[in-house]
């Protein structure tokens, strides 16, 4: 449910009034600490706009995505690396969160912004199968040691 509710933009405290809970209790449930009625299911599927069964079958936003070609893994992990965007949006939304999750763990020091970092993993995580994540971490990396 986390991933769909950070795939539609939303913070806790508006799913909640979306659907008419708590964001103590979401937050409950986003951690695993809280067991899921169906009637909660219902409320939370609605105000995300999925159906009960995907978030009860856990499937992740643009799961169903297809799978990304060479081209486009090389011009993702350029533009991660090089701090730039695409025209595309899945490759822009891809190498903006494979850049925030890779700068904040290339940071030295006791100010490193994990949080951050680590949702941007997630997010990564969420909408591609881990071999992509994978390969495009590998791919940024080599393109880094060529700049």
């Amino acid at each position: 449910m986390l991933a769909w509710r950070l795939a539609r933009g939303m913070t806790q405290a508006q799913l909640g009034r979306a659907a008419g809970i708590p964001r103590p209790n979401l937050s409950a449930i986003e951690r695993g600490d809280r067991e899921v009625t169906l009637k909660t299911l219902r409320a939370l599927a609605l105000a995300l706009d999925v159906r009960p069964g995907i978030l009860a079958d856990g499937v992740p936003p643009e799961a169903e995505a297809p799978p990304l070609s060479r081209t486009r893994l090389e011009r993702i992990a350029r533009a991660t690396a090089r701090g730039t965007g695409s025209r595309e949006a899945r490759e822009s939304a891809l190498a903006g969160h494979l850049r925030q999750a890779l700068s904040a763990r290339l940071q030295i020091g006791p100010r490193r912004p994990l949080a951050r970092a680590d949702r941007a993993y997630f997010m990564l995580r969420s909408r591609e199968r881990p071999e992509t994540v994978a390969t495009l971490v590998d791919r940024v990396g080599l393109e880094l040691e060529r700049t």
